[in-house]
């Protein structure tokens, strides 16, 4: 009884494992994650950004990252969009906060998409155009 236990423990560790290598292996980043961000006032009117200690680990580190197109240019093909973790709900309004939206610039024209997709690319907190991350990508899944 002890051999089987013993055996059906290493089966469901090894795959265990196998499941953990194959997440961090494909660097798919969560945005729960990425709304790990607290925007405090400041003494003076300024607005201090703190970002927890797991999105500054991604800085400029090749990851993917799942959501939906908002372009920011016209046409069929775009380089600038911004990914979003939720659907667009109309053309000229914004899915959602900074922590659920990645300014993307693409060396490849991306083909403009209603759906879900995948982008790899450099990970960069960067506060511009009113958002909190930009992904350099050179690929789109």
């Amino acid at each position: 009884m002890h051999k089987l236990i013993l055996t059906l423990s290493l089966l469901a560790l090894a795959g265990l494992l196998a499941s953990l290598a194959f997440n961090a292996e494909d660097n798919l980043v969560s945005w729960s994650l990425l709304a790990k961000v607290e925007i405090r006032q400041g003494l003076f009117g300024d607005k201090e950004t703190i970002f927890d200690p797991a999105i500054k680990s991604l800085e400029q580190k090749d990851i993917r990252l799942a959501g939906f197109m908002f372009p920011l240019q016209s046409g069929e093909k775009v380089r600038r969009f911004i990914l979003s973790a939720k659907q667009p709900t109309c053309a000229t309004c914004m899915p959602g906060g900074a922590e659920e939206m990645v300014l993307v610039n693409s060396q490849q024209p991306v083909k403009v998409s209603t759906d879900r997709m995948q982008v790899k690319g450099r990970f960069k907190i960067a506060q511009e155009m009113g958002l909190l991350y930009r992904l350099d990508s050179n690929t789109q899944h």
